[in-house]
């Protein structure tokens, strides 16, 4: 993708969100029909069933298939750490991102559990974006690069694509982000939880509010949101997310900020995440709030607090599970008689 090839660095990126292919109906009306066919109880799969037909609809073919599953983590750190808004030290990001690289965090254990190769996208971890209560975190020509660079993702073409981000300051950009596409006081998409302490939530909800009204009069187009409020991992989990769609590769979210990621896609052009699956409910509070935006219900919950891409690799098992059972349970055409 040229970004600079029109005036502003966001035409060429909004264009390809706009214009992100269909999923496949032929291969979406195949699978339908050979779930009713298959030798079970009518929607004995629950879950399962859909999740092949979906699977179906979005690599274009019947049966799916999750045979060279990827793991993507985005790392970038964040100016507005400075100010004491996460658990960990502002200066935390490169050492977490050591642990992904060296093998040594939950994440590679649970991707290779679930046979799939891992790739750790680092963006500058020891430069933090911009003060996002102060000016914008990104320029438009660096958050443009930046969703270019996460298309990268897709480049060694996995069949499915789990997402997930680590970076100290995330969620209070993530919070940021949200609250500017969907509304609401900074209380709403800054909660409490068991991971932070009062102090610390006190100052992330001051620093989103803080942003809102630095930014105010600027911020609704969801990429002027994203560059302004944004981090590098954000976009760049964007530029996943859209390459992912063209390539017809289905995608799995992690946590809060990756779905920030695919709710900016779908502010573009509503349909344009419908390729992304919720993969674990994060025990961050605005979670939940978020995903009923997208229409989204997660396919775990299983109190994880850790991001990094750790729930959207445990997904992994589950859709090849789906795509497995769907290829080769016994059909009424192959036994001559339906089960009840």
């Amino acid at each position: 993708m040229n970004i600079g090839s029109t005036m502003s660095p966001f035409d060429d990126i909004r264009a390809l969100i706009k214009g992100a292919p269909q999923g496949d109906l032929a291969a979406e009306a195949t699978a339908r029909k050979r779930c009713e066919e298959l030798m079970i109880p009518p929607q004995g799969l629950g879950r399962f069933n859909e999740l092949a037909i979906w699977m179906a609809k979005w690599q274009g073919r019947n049966p799916p298939k999750v045979e060279e599953p990827l793991v993507a983590v985005f790392a970038s750190s964040h100016g507005v750490a400075k100010y004491g808004v996460a658990p960990d030290p502002a200066d935390a990001t490169p050492r977490i991102v050591e642990l992904l690289k060296t093998g040594q965090a939950a994440t590679n254990h649970i991707a290779a559990s679930a046979g799939a190769g891992m790739r750790v996208f680092e963006m500058a971890v020891e430069q933090p974006t911009k003060d996002l209560t102060e000016e914008p975190a990104m320029s438009q020509k660096e958050c443009a690069a930046t969703i270019a660079f996460g298309m990268e993702a897709v480049a060694e073409k996995p069949d499915l694509l789990a997402l997930g981000e680590t970076g100290v300051g995330g969620a209070t950009a993530a919070a940021a982000v949200a609250c500017a596409l969907y509304g609401g006081n900074a209380s709403y998409w800054v909660r409490a939880g068991d991971w932070i302490t009062p102090d610390a939530l006190d100052r992330r909800v001051d620093a989103v509010a803080k942003a809102l009204q630095t930014h105010r009069g600027h911020l609704t187009d969801p990429l002027d949101i994203l560059h302004r409020l944004g981090g590098r991992e954000i976009a760049a989990l964007v530029g996943a997310i859209v390459a992912a769609r063209t390539q017809g590769i289905p995608v799995i979210l992690d946590v809060f900020a990756t779905t920030v990621a695919a709710a900016i896609v779908h502010a573009i052009e509503p349909g344009a995440a419908d390729h992304c699956i919720a993969g674990h409910l994060s025990t961050e509070p605005a979670h939940p709030a978020l995903l009923d935006r997208l229409g989204q219900k997660p396919l775990l919950d299983m109190g994880l607090r850790t991001t990094e891409g750790a729930g959207a690799a445990a997904c992994i098992p589950l859709l090849r599970a789906a795509c497995d059972a769907h290829a080769g349970i016994a059909t009424v055409g192959d036994t001559g008689w339906r089960r009840c």
